[in-house]
């Protein structure tokens, strides 16, 4: 005479959904951190796109020509005139890379040191 025993059948189950949801988060995790680091990548090659670009707009900064674009392969730079004082020239520029990231950042000339510095927006 064989006895079955549901206490099995309950545990058995219990295993397997707990094996299931372990494996769901790990998913999770998983796809959470690849996407952490595709935004990491955008922002590194936005930044370094603008960098490059500033180099060749140093003229236009300058003069304090008000708005200007610069593109680059599928990448496209603007530069819009915020404001000015004595001493500073700001820009807030916008990076689009060819996939929809965008970068905001504003540029600050200091015409007393002749120096770009770059602030988040």
């Amino acid at each position: 005479m064989v006895q079955q025993n549901g206490f099995t059948y309950v545990l058995t189950l219990y295993i397997t959904l707990l094996g299931i949801m372990m494996m769901l988060g790990a998913t999770s995790i998983y796809s959470s951190k690849l996407e952490m680091e595709k935004q990491l990548q955008n922002y590194y090659l936005a930044s370094t796109l603008l960098n490059l670009s500033i180099h060749n707009n140093v003229s236009n900064i300058k003069s304090g020509k008000k708005t200007f674009t610069e593109k680059h392969n599928n990448t496209v730079l603007w530069y819009n005139w915020a404001e000015s004082t004595e001493d500073t020239i700001r820009y807030n520029t916008v990076t689009q890379l060819d996939n929809g990231y965008l970068l905001k950042q504003s540029l600050i000339w200091d015409i007393q040191s002749q120096k770009i510095s770059l602030l988040p927006n």
